[in-house]
C-alpha cells in the first residue's frame, strides 16, 4: 500500500512539473506589454485540412489604461424585490420588475403612449433612422422627436446605475450607444422602401456596455451577454427599460497573472486550426470571463474569438455563415464568441448551471513564479 501511495505521489509530482516546465516554456507578459504587441493584428491565410482557414482580425477595444492583471473573486449582483432602492419603479404604471438571483431587469412600457397604431396590426416592414456608436464613441446625432439630449440620458443612466449598484460610467466601457428616430411604415415603390405612416411617437437611445474591474471589462460567459452587462433603453418616462448582469464585492486573489505574449496567443490557436477544428478568425477581444470554481465565482483573463469551432475536423456543418439564395445569412451553431485562457490557450466551453445562467469552468491558473 505505502509503495502504491509513493508511486502516486511520484506521478502527481511528475505531472506538476511537466505543466511547470510547458508554462516556463512559453512567453509570458503584463498586461502592458499585451497592449502594445496586439496592436500588430493577425492577419494570415492558412491551409489545413484541405481547407483555407482567414484570420483577419484588428483587436477589438483594449484596456487602455492599467499595468496588471489580478485573479479576482466576486459575487453576482442581487437585489431583493422589496428594496426600497426599487419603489420608485414599483410606483410607475406599466412597470415590470424582475429581480432574479444574478441580475435585476425593468420594464416601463406604457404601449399606448408609445406606438400610434395598434400593436399587431402592421405586420410589413418598419423604416427608421438609426446611428450606432462603438467603443466608447459618443453620438454626434440627436434624437429631434425625444425629450432628452444623449447628455441627459446617459446622466440618467449613470443615476440610475449608482443608486442601484454603486457603479458610474467611469465604471463601464460603452460597447455600443445607438441614436434611433420614430418608425415609419415601410412601403415598397419601385423596388425601393419609402416611409409610409409614422408608427411610433419618438425615436430614442439604448447603451449597451460591460463593467470594468480594474479596467479590464467583465465579458461574462456566452458572448458577452450575461454576467458583466449593462443595457439601458431610453425613448420616454413610459416608455423605457434596463437590464443590469453585473458583479458585485470584487476581491483580488492574486495581485498580477502572467499572460500569454499574443504570438504565444495565437500559437495556441494555430494549433488548433491545423488540427481542423478552428475555421476562419473574425474579431479577438480581451477581458474577464466568469468562471465557477466550486461555489466561488471568479474573473479569469480570457480572450473571447469571434471564429468557428468544431470538434469534428472533417466536417463543415455548423461551423461558418453561409448564404442562402434569397441573400439571407445564416449564422450556424459553432460560429461566434469562444472563450479561451488567456495564460494557457485553453477552449473554455459555456455549460448551463440553471434556466437563464450559464458558467465556464475554472481553467489552470498561472502565477509568475510558475513560468519564471
Amino acid at each position: 500500500m505505502k509503495k502504491l501511495l509513493c508511486m502516486g505521489f511520484c506521478l502527481l509530482a511528475l505531472l506538476l512539473m511537466l505543466i511547470c516546465s510547458a508554462a516556463s516554456a512559453q512567453e509570458y507578459v503584463t498586461l502592458a506589454e499585451l497592449r502594445e504587441q496586439i496592436k500588430a493584428g493577425w492577419n494570415k491565410t492558412y491551409s489545413a485540412k484541405g481547407r483555407e482557414v482567414v484570420a483577419d482580425v484588428e483587436v477589438e477595444w483594449f484596456p487602455e489604461e492599467g499595468d496588471v492583471c489580478p485573479l479576482v473573486k466576486v459575487e453576482p449582483f442581487s437585489i431583493d424585490e422589496k428594496d426600497e432602492r426599487l419603489d420608485q419603479w414599483r410606483e410607475l404604471p406599466h412597470s415590470q420588475i424582475y429581480a432574479l438571483p444574478d441580475r435585476l431587469a425593468i420594464d416601463v412600457l406604457d404601449d399606448s403612449r408609445y406606438h400610434l397604431i395598434r400593436l399587431g396590426s402592421w405586420n410589413g416592414k418598419w423604416l427608421r433612422d438609426e446611428y450606432s456608436y462603438y467603443d466608447g464613441e459618443l453620438p454626434d446625432q440627436e434624437v429631434q422627436e425625444c425629450d432628452v439630449t444623449c447628455e441627459e440620458f446617459l446622466s440618467m443612466v449613470e443615476e440610475d446605475l449608482f443608486e442601484l449598484t454603486g457603479l458610474v460610467l467611469e465604471d463601464i466601457h460603452f460597447d455600443e450607444i445607438s441614436v434611433y428616430g420614430p418608425s415609419y411604415k415601410g412601403i415598397k415603390s419601385n423596388g425601393e422602401y419609402k416611409r409610409g405612416d409614422q408608427l411610433t411617437l419618438v425615436g430614442g437611445y439604448s447603451l449597451i456596455a460591460h463593467q470594468l474591474v480594474h479596467g479590464i471589462p467583465v465579458l461574462g460567459t456566452n458572448g458577452a451577454g450575461d454576467k458583466g452587462r449593462i443595457l439601458f433603453s431610453y425613448y420616454l418616462p413610459e416608455y423605457r427599460y434596463m437590464t443590469i448582469w453585473t458583479v458585485a464585492n470584487p476581491t483580488d486573489l492574486e495581485e498580477d497573472l502572467p499572460l500569454l505574449s499574443f504570438d504565444g496567443f495565437k500559437a495556441e490557436l494555430e494549433k488548433l486550426i491545423d488540427a481542423g477544428k478552428l475555421r476562419g478568425v473574425g474579431a479577438m477581444r480581451f477581458g474577464y470571463a466568469t468562471c465557477l470554481d466550486g461555489k466561488v465565482w471568479k474573473l479569469v483573463p480570457v480572450w473571447m474569438v469571434t471564429c468557428g469551432y468544431t470538434d469534428d475536423p472533417n466536417s463543415d456543418k455548423n461551423v461558418l455563415p453561409y448564404q442562402e439564395d434569397d441573400g439571407t445569412v445564416v449564422w450556424p451553431t459553432g460560429y461566434g464568441e469562444h472563450y479561451f485562457s488567456a495564460q494557457t490557450g485553453e477552449l473554455l466551453k459555456t455549460y448551463r448551471l440553471s434556466a437563464g445562467e450559464d458558467a465556464l469552468p475554472m481553467p489552470q491558473i498561472l502565477t509568475w513564479s510558475d513560468v519564471r
